[in-house]
């Protein structure tokens, strides 16, 4: 469909649907991540821009210029995206959740448009960007001499603890790939399983005592291709 400042009802909720669908799909992705900004956070963004972007375009026939209100739209979003980022030591996260926001807000702006195909087609992109990527980006890492390791550690619940153990990864530069929850007994305590990839001049003898050092009460890696016994195992007592 073609835009035009004749925007009826119709049209208008038939925009507002599609946007949420399409940018629901973005958030979902997120949502199963467990990143800053998920779901609900992407759809908003995603009709908040559809709306922008309807008002201008009915607008449009009395003050002639779309685009105006368009341009505001990116500025905003920037603010958005840049509250999904943080930094503490060397380790920076939320720059892909910010990314897909601005996305998100992009493909809410060409539905709002009127242009449902093209909206349909960024968002397709944009799925395979996210999820598709991520096996070619540890493939890339791999070939680049990069190791792919597990790590088991528990240590008392602390935030300030938790941001010691990222800190000191991203002293020795290693890469987080993914972090996973796991039960435990005490409530004092957390356990975390973390997958990380380690560049050919760091030993995981020398990550798992910088993970001690920070604060773990326990930590010991495998081998990302066999976790049936651990490879090394540091501790200290509580």
């Amino acid at each position: 469909m073609e835009p035009t400042a004749q925007v009826t009802t119709v049209d208008a909720l038939l925009r507002l649907l599609v946007t949420m669908v399409l940018s629901g799909c973005i958030g979902a992705e997120r949502e199963a991540q467990e990143r800053p900004a998920g779901l609900r956070t992407h759809v908003l963004v995603g009709v908040g821009s559809c709306l922008f972007t309807l008002v201008s375009v009915m607008m449009a026939e009395w003050h002639g210029d779309p685009g105006r209100i368009a341009a505001q739209i990116v500025t905003g979003i920037g603010f958005i995206g840049a509250g999904t980022i943080w930094l503490r030591g060397d380790v920076i996260r939320g720059l892909t959740t910010a990314a897909s926001i601005w996305t998100t807000a992009a493909i809410g702006m060409v539905v709002g448009a009127g242009y449902y195909a093209l909206g349909a087609m960024g968002t397709l992109t944009v799925l395979i960007a996210l999820s598709g990527l991520r096996f070619v980006e540890r493939f890339l890492t791999h070939r680049a001499g990069g190791q792919t390791h597990i790590v088991d550690c528990e240590l008392p619940s602390s935030p300030e603890i938790l941001w010691q153990l990222l800190t000191a990864l991203g002293d020795l530069r290693a890469r987080l790939l993914q972090v996973e929850s796991l039960p435990s007994g005490d409530s004092d305590f957390h356990r975390l399983r973390l997958t990380v990839n380690l560049s050919g001049r760091v030993t995981p003898e020398q990550l798992l005592e910088s993970l001690v050092r920070a604060g773990a009460v326990s930590a010991r890696f495998y081998d990302a291709t066999d976790e049936t016994a651990p490879d090394t195992t540091r501790s200290r007592h509580r």
